[in-house]
C-alpha cells in the first residue's frame, strides 16, 4: 500500500513540477493552426519540397492534416484524429490519400499512440503501425534547442521503420508545436 500511494506522489510531484502537458509541445498555441516546412537544398535554400500542417480543433478531439508537396502540388494528404491525455497523443482515425489510393480510412482501435511525454530525465519507447502498414520503433526524450536565438526545452521523438533506410527525428516545441524534422540515414549522417 506504501507504495502505490509513494508511485502516486511522484507521478503527481512530476506532473506539477513541469505543469505542462503534451498538448503544450504537440499543439501549436492560439491562434496559430498552419505550418509549413520547406526541404533545405545543398546551399541553405529552399527547394520545390515541402510540407503544410493543418491543426484544426473539433470539440475534444483534434483534425491534423498533413500535405506533403512538390512545387506547389500535394503529392499526397493525409487528416488524423487525434486525443490527448496529459502525457500521449493517440490517433483513433486516419484518411489518406496518395498516388495509389484516393481517400483510404481506417479507424483506430485501440487507438494509435503518435507521441508520448516523457517524464524529466527519462525516456519512453514503444512502437505502433504506421498508417502505411509499416512498423515503427519510437523514443521519445528532452532536449533544448535553439529558436530565434533562445534556448527552449523540446520533446525529441526518434521514430525509426523498422526494415528502413533510417531514422526521423523531430522536435516539439512548448507553443510552436513541431518545430523540425530531421533524417538520420543509415550512415549516421543527419
Amino acid at each position: 500500500m506504501k507504495i502505490i500511494i509513494l508511485t502516486i506522489a511522484v507521478a503527481l510531484t512530476s506532473s506539477a513540477v513541469t505543469g505542462q502537458t503534451v498538448k503544450d509541445f504537440f499543439i501549436p498555441s492560439s491562434p496559430k493552426n498552419k505550418a509549413t516546412f520547406y526541404s533545405p537544398s545543398k546551399t541553405g535554400g529552399r527547394t520545390g519540397m515541402s510540407k503544410t500542417i493543418y491543426y484544426v480543433k473539433k470539440g475534444d478531439y483534434y483534425e491534423i492534416t498533413t500535405a506533403p508537396m512538390t512545387d506547389g502540388k500535394p503529392t499526397a494528404i493525409t487528416t488524423r484524429t487525434i486525443t490527448l491525455s496529459n502525457n500521449e497523443v493517440k490517433m483513433t482515425k486516419s484518411v489518406s490519400t496518395t498516388m495509389f489510393e484516393t481517400n483510404k480510412q481506417k479507424t483506430h482501435n485501440p487507438p494509435t499512440v503518435l507521441l508520448i511525454m516523457p517524464s524529466n530525465g527519462e525516456s519512453k519507447k514503444w512502437s505502433y503501425t504506421q498508417i502505411s502498414g509499416d512498423l515503427a520503433n519510437c523514443t521519445t526524450s528532452w532536449t533544448t534547442i535553439t529558436v530565434k536565438g533562445q534556448e527552449l526545452k523540446a520533446i525529441k521523438l526518434e521514430e525509426e521503420v523498422v526494415d528502413g533506410f533510417g531514422i526521423l527525428i523531430e522536435y516539439y516545441v512548448q507553443g510552436i508545436g513541431l518545430w523540425k524534422t530531421d533524417f538520420k540515414g543509415s550512415d549516421g549522417n543527419i
